[in-house]
């Protein structure tokens, strides 16, 4: 499995060969170190369900590195979301990373491109209920249904079928 991050250029994200699973949602920053990326338990999960693709994660390798006055970095984003086969979005939303740039990316990619979009979050996120209605809108304007899930494995599950 190949692991792209921040610190991957913006040539090697649009050139990746395989199949490409980006894992959108809340980000932890740079300020918020007493925090803990939930992209860590996605990658073992990834692991243990033996995926063998690249995952792309808009954050950097570094816990402490800050995205403050980057504007190079939506530019990345936008690049990975564009080459992903999909678009794996989990929102464990609380109230100390709320991932505001999450619905933004999740209404558009829902939108544009809805047959490469996985959506899930956990249970009782904080304020998800505009996400979860979007998303059943959004589908239903396009003749589409396809589950919220509330579990990570399930989710990431979803997206390798999607990918294979």
């Amino acid at each position: 499995m190949n692991i792209m991050r921040y610190e991957s250029s913006i040539e090697d994200v649009i050139n990746v060969a395989g199949p490409v699973v980006f894992l959108a949602g809340p980000t932890v920053r740079g300020n918020q170190i007493h925090l803990t990326s939930w992209r860590f338990e996605a990658i073992e999960i990834f692991q243990k369900l033996e995926f063998t693709g690249t995952l792309i994660l808009p954050e950097f390798s570094n816990r402490f590195e800050s995205d403050k006055g980057r504007r190079d970095l939506p530019i990345w984003e936008h690049n990975g979301l564009e080459r992903a086969d999909c678009i794996m979005f989990w929102i464990p939303r609380t109230r100390e990373c709320w991932g505001l740039n999450t619905n933004s990316e999740h209404h558009l990619w829902t939108w544009r491109k809805p047959t490469k979009v996985v959506y899930g979050r956990p249970e009782g996120a904080f304020r998800t209920e505009y996400n979860d209605v979007m998303w059943e809108h959004l589908l239903a304007e396009h003749g589409l249904t396809s589950p919220i899930y509330n579990k990570l494995e399930d989710t990431i599950k979803a997206a390798i079928k999607l990918v294979r």
